[in-house]
């Protein structure tokens, strides 16, 4: 095989430049029309480009690449068939397309990989943008002359109880330009890509991206030529998570349909009444997967246990509203599912905006410091309450604290680490389920660009949070605490110990995680307080008997009186954010990830006074540990507080209402199918680090071995440094890797040394500032704590071969470590100096070998 020729490559992401390389090696005379058989071909074409992989295939082989002749990639071959899992009807999801890119990797042995996720993730955004099918789509070929198809996706969207719902005209789709008139004006202007605002004949009209009016209705004297009205549909959503649904209609119709179990299913046609029709003339409607209608219900159908959506305003909205389908409920459930069916009618109190539950007691803030951001205001307030003059200043400059709540670290500090820089979060990710007041059923958690806190519920309904939570660190130093590390030794290595660039190590993991990109939005009932969230993360509220909001839950205690009402849409609002959780966990994976992989890194440059643990070894093994707890976690604790919840309202409705629970409150109904997430995407790839003679620990170098068979041991001691890497450590003298350590001089000036060097000890003679770090890499062969065990030099990544040289024999003469990359330059150079230079000396034979204290 052939490597790739560099001037043939485009300049790209190095992960998918090495699929690239891949396929270009893998290309010949057979094969060059059907490159779409090669795997790492299909997966580079996927992010370097259809017509730029064909042109540097051309470039590298001299072959002509015939478009035409290139077969697509049908549900068929093998390549899509391992892409979807053998699923050939299947649409290629964002999982699979990100598990092939992996594999594919992998499969190529690829030096390089995505620095995170996102990466991947952005490749798939670019497909399907192109494709203009939505998130998920059947991919059809890589053809570059195939048209982009313009069909949305074929996947069912899982519709809520309401709605968003604009009224007004909307340009057709694939418009280019969209018309105005305002006789005897006419304004054209190109299809908006942002929101906008046109002038027709002295009127100003807000256009959505897109082109739909928005902000209130269009008016009567303003046409939009060539467009279209939009269609409101008041179909029944079926309960979810359910095997069957029943259609019903009087006077005694009935229909019970079995729900297609997966996506590739085919629809279950449903025939109503005889002389049943529905607005568009047809008495047919279809079932698809998970439970979704398609078509149009006749108006007379009803759907026991079934959810009336209702029309919502746009966000923007401040016109006139008039709901698109004012029918009542009756209009849409049968005599003979009028005792199951849910119901919209206005008797029903409809939600209110604001979200008033309390915290649960345990999880008012996480270790009450004010760790989470949007808590601090309330810990500073009472802090400095107690100090008056300086409130103001304090309040408009919250800080952050973290806590070694188990450790007396230091009275003077109170047990805290703070951070002096205010880190507050403006433009950022919001997550949401949508507000309270749109009430429903939806858990479809939905990531939204802001600039500003959002509006959310109204006030204090969104707050600021980190996504890998400053806790954790307090977390982790009570676990390797509790496996015998004291605190004075976690007091003098982390909390009082200054780092390479001043600051305490403390406060430096503290800095790591209280970032920007370390934050999102999120509504009140999502964390509240942390009360949603620390449920999982603190592992409390975890049993039946005493789930999330316990506490709360037992308030309910009618279904009339406007406290109790608001309880339960308050619950039932908390626990749709609880069922999302799993969602919200998948969603900010790449954050968390990238958090905690600072947070090892900054862990991996601490040197400890002694070696009593590997800190970013145990930090990784202790995270993945705990994390791996959390899918768990999050659909107990949803199912938990849900059951609670539903026993309470059935004991009141025994109690009060003859066992009728009344069909306002939607989730009662249907029950919850909460969210689960891949754990292992949270957790950042564990250290290679040697397991023996960890940082911290102290020893001396044997250097090798004399002509007279006597070991040549050096006289200073060494200590073992963390280097801030994954792989390997530093060695040398001081207390870390800014003090004095190995570094090497490059030799290349002499013809007999190629690219060798000369490793500089630290505590010789000679010592040059400015060098190239040299790293260690004891032999540990799986043995862990103090071992005797040959060591290894490294120099920019490779591991070095080295020659000793005694400068003048029989003496305590310096010694000159020459190494190289290969055994055979290292013996060379060393030969050279010792015939130029040292012709007393000697070479030492035998390998290096640390030895601890």
């Amino acid at each position: 095989k052939r490597a790739a020729i560099p001037a043939c490559l485009k300049t790209v992401e190095l992960s998918c430049l090495n699929l690239a390389a891949n396929c270009i090696d893998s290309v010949n005379a057979g094969n060059v029309n059907t490159l779409w058989s090669i795997k790492s071909c299909v997966a580079a074409a996927t992010c370097y480009g259809v017509g730029d992989l064909i042109t540097s295939v051309e470039c590298q082989t001299g072959f002509v690449v015939t478009n035409s002749a290139q077969a697509a990639l049908p549900t068929s071959v093998s390549i899509y068939n391992g892409i979807v899992m053998g699923c050939t009807s299947c649409a290629i999801t964002q999982q699979n397309y990100i598990d092939f890119y992996y594999g594919q990797l992998t499969a190529v042995n690829s030096a390089n990989f995505p620095s995170s996720i996102d990466v991947v993730k952005a490749f798939w955004s670019a497909i399907t943008t192109w494709a203009a099918t939505g998130s998920t789509k059947l991919i059809r070929s890589l053809d570059p002359n195939i048209i982009p198809p313009t069909s949305t996706t074929t996947t069912p969207v899982i519709p809520y109880t309401q709605i968003t719902w604009n009224p007004n005209p909307a340009p057709t789709s694939g418009a280019v330009s969209e018309t105005f008139v305002k006789s005897p004006t006419t304004v054209i202007i190109a299809i908006p890509t942002a929101t906008t605002s046109v002038v027709v004949g002295g009127t100003s009209i807000k256009l959505a991206p897109g082109g739909t009016p928005i902000n209130s209705p269009l008016p009567p004297d303003i046409s939009i030529p060539g467009a279209t009205t939009p269609i409101w549909n008041p179909n029944i959503i079926p309960p979810t998570s359910v095997p069957s649904v029943t259609f019903t209609a009087p006077p005694s119709f009935t229909t019970i349909v079995a729900v297609p179990t997966a996506s590739n299913s085919p629809p279950k046609n449903i025939t109503g009444p005889p002389g049943d029709k529905n607005s568009d003339g047809d008495n047919w409607w279809l079932l698809v997967f998970p439970g979704v209608i398609d078509g149009l219900l006749p108006a007379d159908i009803g759907i026991p246990g079934g959810v009336k959506p209702t029309a919502a305003p746009p966000p923007d909205w401040t016109g006139v509203w008039t709901d698109p389908d004012p029918t009542s409920t009756s209009t849409h459930n049968s005599a003979s599912a009028s005792s199951s069916a849910s119901s919209s009618s206005s008797s029903c109190p409809q939600p209110t905006a604001a979200y008033s539950l309390s915290d649960d007691d345990e999880n008012s803030d996480w270790e009450d410091l004010g760790s989470d951001p949007d808590r601090r205001r309330r810990n500073i307030m009472t802090n400095v309450a107690r100090a008056g003059a300086v409130m103001l200043v304090e309040l408009i400059n919250p800080q952050t604290a973290m806590a070694f709540t188990d450790c007396e670290i230091n009275k003077e500090h109170d047990n805290v680490v703070t951070n002096p820089n205010t880190v507050k979060l403006k433009a950022g990710t919001y997550y949401t389920i949508g507000p309270k007041a749109a009430g429903g059923i939806g858990i479809a958690l939905n990531p939204i660009v802001v600039n500003g806190r959002p509006t959310g519920g109204g006030p204090k309904s969104v707050a600021q949070e980190h996504v890998f939570e400053i806790g954790y660190i307090g977390q982790f130093f009570k676990s390797i605490k509790n496996q015998g590390v004291s605190c004075t030794w976690i007091v003098n290595n982390v909390y009082d110990q200054d780092g390479w660039d001043g600051r305490k190590w403390a406060l430096s993991l503290l800095q790591e995680i209280d970032q920007i990109p370390n934050m999102v939005w999120v509504d009140t009932a999502m964390n509240q307080g942390k009360h949603s969230k620390s449920n999982v993360v603190n592992q409390n509220k975890a049993t039946a008997t005493d789930p999330p909001q316990r506490e709360n839950i037992e308030k309910i205690s009618d279904f009339t009186t406007t406290s109790s009402v608001n309880v339960i849409q308050d619950m039932e609002y908390f626990i749709r954010n609880l069922a999302a959780l799993g969602s919200y966990f998948d969603n900010t994976a790449a954050t968390f990830q990238a958090t905690a992989l600072r947070v090892q890194n900054r862990l991996a440059q601490i040197t400890p006074n002694t070696p009593d643990v590997n800190l970013p070894v145990a930090f990784n093994a202790w995270l993945r540990t705990l994390i791996q707890t959390y899918p768990l976690g999050c659909t107990s604790r949803a199912t938990n507080s849900f059951n609670y919840y539903d026993a309470q309202m059935t004991t009141v409705a025994n109690q009060l209402n003859n066992g009728v629970v009344p069909q306002c409150f939607p989730l009662f109904q249907v029950g919850i199918n909460p969210t689960t997430f891949t754990w292992q995407n949270l957790v950042p790839p564990p250290s290679n680090l040697p397991t023996c003679n960890i940082p911290g620990t102290e020893g001396i170098l044997q250097l090798g071995v004399n002509p007279d068979g006597g070991a040549e041991k050096g006289a200073a001691t060494y200590r073992v440094m963390g280097a801030g890497r994954a792989d390997f450590y530093g060695l040398g003298i001081g207390t870390d890797f800014t003090a004095s350590h190995f570094v090497a001089e490059s030799l290349a000036q002499y013809p007999s040394c190629g690219n060798g060097a000369v490793v500089v000890d630290p505590n010789g003679p000679g010592t040059v500032a400015g060098l190239s770090d040299v790293l260690f890499s004891p032999q540990c062969n799986g043995q862990t704590g103090k071992q005797t065990v040959p060591f290894s030099f490294v120099l920019n990544g490779q591991t070095l071969s080295c020659t000793l040289i005694v400068r003048v024999a029989g003496t305590n003469s310096p010694v000159d470590i020459i190494c190289a990359g290969s055994a055979a330059v290292a013996v060379t150079c060393a030969n050279f100096f010792l015939s130029s230079r040292y012709p007393n000396g000697h070479l030492l034979t035998g390998p290096m070998m640390f030895i601890p204290s």
